[in-house]
């Protein structure tokens, strides 16, 4: 859990170093993960590998559908911070953690509505 917890803050200091163009202020997105899915089908909008985070109302994928978000892969056309691979399959694993234990989530996603710039897990 502390690792986990060392990787988070690590990607989310990149963030505010990354040169990505902004479009808009982020949105903030709270809820519970339902489901995370990680993959490396490349796709030109998600990038070469990406994970999506299904984010709900309520935990255990009761309540809501709040809608699916990303951290992106290198290559992708959204607008967006690009994860590495090590950062995705990092994120991915904490993603499932929270899906599996009803844990609370704020994301923060670009403008444009699609990609993760930074994560917060809370306990309820």
């Amino acid at each position: 859990m502390k690792r986990a917890s060392i990787v988070v803050s690590a990607v989310m200091m990149s963030v505010g170093f990354a040169g990505t163009a902004h479009a808009g202020p982020p949105i903030t997105v709270n809820g519970y993960v339902c489901a995370a899915t990680y993959t490396r089908q490349p796709n030109a909008v998600y990038g070469q590998g990406y994970v999506i985070v299904q984010v709900n109302t309520g935990a255990n994928c009761t309540g809501s559908f709040v809608g699916n978000y990303f951290y992106l892969g290198s290559g992708a056309s959204s607008v967006g911070y690009q994860y590495s691979e090590a950062e995705r399959l990092s994120l991915f694993e904490r993603a499932t953690q929270a899906a599996t234990q009803g844990t609370r989530v704020t994301l923060y996603v670009e403008g444009a509505g699609i990609g993760i710039l930074d994560t917060t897990y809370r306990g309820n």
